[in-house]
């Protein structure tokens, strides 16, 4: 039961080399053996230490690198558990203060949430207005409708005036119809019309000399620097809507100064169709919201004028999905100027 080592070696004489016997060493290894179990404690020590060493370590490093994802998650937890709106309204991944990627999509993440947030904001928005502008139209048919049941179709000039201010309410609703349908086409152009080239020199003086036409009371200066066919990657129909619509507000606000430019010129990425008027003007206060569905600046006076609110908000959606731009420059008591910039096709005929 016991560990020997035994060495054993045979011995010769000198003489003749003759074996003569044997010699034989044996050792109990009991310091070996001691040495053994001291390295074997030693080793089982250390290795114990540094695995709790790396556990804590793991563990450490582990929460510090995965922190921001809790807290999205602990966001998410919040979002998913309280109002939809105000949930997005107050909660955010709080700001990191290490540089990785991580802190990078917990920004993400927050510009996501504040862009839902506008979404939502925007879609309430547009239900109240909507619901608004057709409380009206309704109210006033039906108050016609009900006048013409008691009484008022026994009276000719009553019953001809309830049937015109009728008409023209329906007709005004059929208008914002069409306005919120083409708004919401607006929004999806680039899937639909994402191939689409168009001439924006001939679409320009086409929609300059209709307008020209069709108000001969005023004054239309055109200051054109295009030489040739110039495309860019939009639906015509599309284009000859923004101009439009443009083109309207142009004449519709102008009313002492009776005067609408339009400029169209191009540099090496894009064309630029310019329209001002110098009528009203807009306040800086009104001009960042004028794009919004439904605001208009002068609620009363636009209504009178047969706006919606809904034309530049059309316009701007339209742009932006062919990756344009639509800006504006105003001040009030000296007009407004519109520009339209769109991304110019490289092809041919435009290099020619």
């Amino acid at each position: 039961e016991y560990n020997v080592l035994v060495l054993g070696k045979k011995v010769f004489s000198e003489k003749d080399k003759h074996l003569i016997g044997y010699v034989q060493v044996t050792n109990d290894l009991v310091n070996y053996d001691q040495t053994r179990r001291k390295l074997i404690l030693i080793f089982l020590v250390f290795s114990l230490i540094a695995a709790i060493g790396i556990a804590l370590l793991s563990y450490g490093l582990s929460s510090w690198l995965l922190g921001p994802i809790d807290l999205i998650n602990d966001t998410i937890g919040k979002i998913n558990g309280d109002d939809e709106s105000d949930a997005l309204a107050n909660l955010r991944v709080p700001e990191l203060k290490h540089e990785d990627e991580l802190a990078e999509l917990g920004r993400l993440f927050n510009k996501m949430l504040d862009r839902m947030q506008r979404y939502i904001e925007q879609q309430q928005q547009f239900v109240e207005d909507v619901s608004h502008e057709l409380r009206t139209p309704v109210a006033i048919i039906q108050g016609h409708l009900s006048l013409l049941k008691r009484w008022g179709k026994d009276d000719p000039a009553v019953l001809d005036e309830s049937i015109e201010a009728s008409l023209q309410e329906i007709a005004r609703m059929k208008s914002l119809v069409q306005e919120m349908l083409d708004l919401s086409r607006a929004e999806q152009v680039e899937i639909q019309f994402g191939k689409e080239i168009t001439d924006a020199k001939e679409v320009g003086l086409q929609v300059f000399n209709n307008f020209q036409m069709i108000h001969p009371d005023f004054t239309f200066v055109l200051d054109d620097d295009l030489k040739d066919i110039t495309n860019v990657q939009i639906y015509r129909n599309h284009l000859e809507q923004v101009l439009i619509i443009l083109m309207d507000n142009a004449v519709k606000y102008s009313r002492e100064r009776k005067e609408v430019h339009m400029t169209l010129s191009k540099n090496i990425n894009d064309i630029d169709i310019v329209i001002q008027d110098f009528g009203e003007g807009i306040s800086q206060e009104n001009i960042d919201r004028i794009f919004d569905r439904f605001y208009r600046v002068d609620k009363a006076r636009s209504r009178d004028k047969g706006g919606n609110g809904l034309g530049l908000s059309i316009a701007r959606r339209l742009i932006e999905g062919y990756h344009g731009k639509l800006v504006v420059e105003s001040a009030v008591g000296q007009g407004s100027v519109f520009r339209v910039s769109l991304p110019l096709v490289k092809n041919k005929d435009n290099k020619k």
